[in-house]
């Protein structure tokens, strides 16, 4: 993520003889840096009223975290205790939880009293790659091996294969929408707090608290046991001369959406990119349409399916 330039380095707003420092917010504002900057130096209560016109109830929240009186609805956080491990409390909330889970905040979480069970939840995104593309080559040269292409000229080997990978990156997309809109946004009965809590772990805390770093992207320890069972499931669709590369590019489809999920709640696209458009759609996702915008690597799915979040068009250029 792009430091602040010197002049943004500090941000306060003042309210009389207290003053407040939103410069975290600031560099993680879903509306850009440049949006908020203007406000420096400003009367919080001004800010607070200005924002409850013209924000969703999701931003307002996460903006009560800086600004005082941004949101007066913050009693939710008293529900449960930011001190002690979260996934043995999220399951008593009931007929609160959602409301609770879709108001965000940024804090820090720990999720497990357990030590090692909760270095294990967290994923630096340098371990993504590092994890997975070897995987990646391993299961083409597999492939490449069990059909004899390695000894065979170049032009048959793409022949074979490069129309299978293209298969498996559209495959992991169809799987990206289908499990981000019917897994991790299935609401859970209140009545049930196994399910809360299984929620709240698969993605429910993304929700909570979309500035962890170390929580934006799926635990390998995890991903490892999926991968398994849907290679599963892959070789009983596809012959076996196809399932290596299929599955190859399955796995690479992965790769990208995960870092790509990473750079979209991190990164600083140009104005008009590709990347620049998808990280306004994510934001929209997070802060005002929880039930749209399930693409993360693209919207093609949601075009097909009708849930797409249409962007406004904006007279300002959005700076991260």
């Amino acid at each position: 993520m792009r430091p602040p330039r010197e002049a943004e380095a500090r941000t306060v707003l003042s309210d009389g003889s207290a003053q407040y420092d939103v410069t975290r917010f600031l560099r993680l504002h879903p509306g850009g840096c440049n949006t908020l900057a203007a406000y420096k130096g400003a009367s919080a209560a001004t800010v607070a009223a200005k924002m409850r016109h013209e924000h969703s109830r999701a931003a307002n929240y996460l903006a009560g975290e800086y600004v005082p009186g941004a949101d007066p609805a913050r009693d939710l956080e008293g529900l449960v205790d930011w001190s002690r491990p979260m996934l043995a409390q999220v399951g008593a909330l009931g007929p609160r939880y959602y409301e609770w889970v879709c108001s965000p905040v940024d804090r820090p979480l720990r999720l497990f009293r357990s030590d090692l069970l909760e270095a294990l939840s967290v994923t630096p995104w340098r371990l993504v790659p590092a994890v997975w593309l070897p995987v990646v080559a391993a299961v083409l040269a597999r492939g490449l091996a069990d059909n004899d292409l390695l000894s065979s000229p170049v032009r048959l080997q793409t022949l074979w294969f490069v129309p299978c990978l293209l298969l498996g990156l559209l495959l992991w997309s169809l799987l990206e929408y289908s499990i981000h809109r019917w897994v991790f946004h299935m609401r859970p009965p209140d009545d049930s707090p196994a399910l809360i809590t299984l929620h709240f772990l698969l993605h429910g805390l993304h929700h909570k608290v979309p500035f962890d770093s170390g929580r934006l992207l799926f635990p390998p320890a995890l991903a490892v046991a999926v991968a398994l069972l849907l290679y599963s499931v892959l070789s009983l669709l596809f012959p076996a001369w196809m399932l290596h590369y299929v599955t190859a590019g399955t796995i690479s489809g992965y790769v990208t959406y995960d870092l790509m999920h990473y750079y979209l709640h991190y990164g600083s696209p140009g104005a008009d990119t590709y990347l620049y458009n998808m990280k306004r759609y994510h934001n929209q996702h997070h802060f005002t349409q929880h039930e749209s915008g399930f693409g993360i690597s693209s919207s093609f799915w949601d075009d097909i399916f009708r849930t797409k979040i249409i962007l406004k068009k904006l007279y300002i250029t959005l700076k991260w």
